[in-house]
């Protein structure tokens, strides 16, 4: 490999005919699924089966032919005089996106199952911190992805030649301080260890959606269904029969969760080197992500009582970026033990020194009273709906004892979570503590905060409160209803944004 290499238009590989000519097929089946279906169910003749076949050759025909010529029109390569990564493609209307090396922020590696199959990779560069989309190479072979990757990650800083690439290359490739993976056992338990709401709710929108669908299409036949499940209302309003469902949702929504899981970390490994720490995971998608420290903007690291039992751990890493793409650059990374943590924070924030103090802040309890306020607010509905309207119809003694038990627990949720609230200051770093079941930690150093914005509304004023944010390449971090004596130390965090010349982007 030399500095001169890809400087001529280069294709994908040849197999990405066949991916374009898949996705195509697999795009034009999400638009037309519905209207097939119910071409099918209606009973239609033989003589519309064969139009519908005929034109579904035409059709499968016609996207083949797109399919190569698209592959056609795909080029890409490297303006070494111009300091450019340039793509174009684009059959009716082309696209020419032309990347400076000094706005390539990322360059890493994704695999469908389908590209697995066919073994090639999606390469994308991402120029976050510009108004600039990725760009994405879907079909380029393991070799010529790795080759490419490394010339533009090289080429961002300065242009080298073959033989210093080379080098640097084979030197971070023997330089691997240590490695971690996520077996099976590991990931069983962050399912079963994980929240169940997101699987409950997926349960709901899932069933939502079949029964939309269905009105939709067989309208006349619903009201037929309807009048067969009402002979079992009954039945199905006793204690015994919601209890037995509740719990096979439970069982459901664990399963989703469990599967969720597999689908996003299966195979993931962690591997620190020279300068890096990659990270590879997914089984629909293979992600490989190569982090370096100073895109590291925020680190949270979370966990709840089941986990810690468990000794696992949640990192989720912001990297920098633009605002429109801050959600892309969150990486989470689960299943890591203690230890490995250490690790991680030890790598990514090696350049800190040793803090000489810590001042922890606290929010007022004027915050509580908000939160515990905010609280009440479904069970007065609750009571209202009750009150005025026959929709709830319980005695008077389970009204109130739903409520009081409502109350009891919402207020003693309200009360440890606040207490769980600190914001703590040190000499390189600012951290915030949450969390009632949830225990979350996040992390961010004070050189790379960019900005901070300090309100306060009317009614904190009395009481000489503020509400903080620290605004990051990565996100916000956020912090209400503290007393103003921690002005002075915002003081300090802009005086260490402003006098450590350290690189963070």
């Amino acid at each position: 490999m030399n500095s001169e290499a890809y400087n001529t238009a280069q294709r994908q590989s040849i197999a990405g005919i066949l991916l374009i000519f898949i996705s195509s097929l697999y795009k034009l089946v999400k638009i037309f699924w519905a209207m097939g279906a119910y071409l099918l169910l209606s009973g239609p003749s033989k003589t519309t089966l064969i139009y519908t076949a005929l034109g579904l050759l035409v059709v499968t025909g016609l996207t083949l032919i797109y399919s190569y010529v698209y592959y056609l029109k795909f080029i890409f390569y490297i303006d070494y005089e111009r300091e450019e990564f340039i793509l174009e493609k684009g059959i009716f209307s082309t696209e020419n996106s032309a990347i400076p090396f000094d706005k390539i922020q990322q360059v890493y590696f994704k695999r469908s199952i389908f590209q697995r199959v066919i073994n090639v990779y999606s390469l994308v560069i991402d120029t976050a911190g510009s108004n600039q989309k990725e760009v994405e190479i879907k079909a380029i072979s393991e070799n010529d992805a790795n080759k490419l990757s490394e010339i533009l990650l090289k080429a961002k800083s300065e242009k080298v030649e073959e033989n210093q690439i080379e080098e640097e290359r084979l030197e971070a490739e023997n330089y691997e301080v240590w490695t971690h993976k996520v077996d099976f056992l590991t990931l069983l338990k962050i399912g079963i260890s994980t929240n169940y709401l997101r699987g409950l709710s997926l349960v709901f929108a899932f069933v939502v959606s079949i029964y939309n669908r269905i009105n939709t299409y067989f309208k006349d036949r619903i009201e037929d269904v309807e009048v067969y499940f009402s002979q079992f209302s009954g039945v199905l309003q006793s204690i015994g029969y919601l209890a037995l469902l509740v719990i096979l949702l439970l069982l459901l929504s664990i399963s989703i969760t469990i599967i969720e899981v597999f689908i996003k970390y299966y195979g993931l490994k962690i591997q620190q080197t020279k300068d890096k720490l990659e990270v590879e995971m997914g089984l629909k998608t293979n992600t490989k992500v190569s982090l370096q420290p100073r895109r590291l903007q925020l680190m949270r690291i979370s966990t709840n009582p089941v986990q810690k039992r468990f000794n696992l751990y949640e990192a989720q890493i912001s990297l920098s970026s633009s605002e429109n793409e801050l959600q892309k650059n969150k990486i989470k990374i689960p299943g890591l033990g203690k230890e490995i943590v250490k690790k991680i924070k030890s790598f990514l924030y090696s350049e800190s020194s040793e803090s000489q103090f810590r001042t922890t802040f606290r929010p007022d309890k004027l915050l509580l009273f908000r939160k515990i306020s905010l609280a009440m607010v479904p069970a007065l509905i609750f009571l209202a709906v009750w009150y005025f309207t026959a929709l709830v119809s319980l005695q008077f003694w389970a009204v109130l004892v739903l409520a009081g038990l409502y109350i009891f627990a919402a207020i003693t949720v309200q009360i440890f979570s606040f207490k769980a609230r600190k914001l703590i200051f040190t000499e390189d770093f600012l951290q915030k503590k949450r969390g009632l079941w949830n225990k979350t930690e996040e992390t961010l150093e004070l050189f790379k905060i960019q900005s901070i914005s300090v309100k306060q509304p009317i009614w904190y004023r009395r009481r000489n409160l503020v509400n903080i944010v620290f605004h990051t390449a990565g996100g916000d971090l956020k912090f209400y209803a503290v007393s103003n004596d921690i002005l002075r130390y915002i003081n300090y965090v802009l005086y260490k944004a402003e006098v450590i010349k350290r690189n963070w982007m």
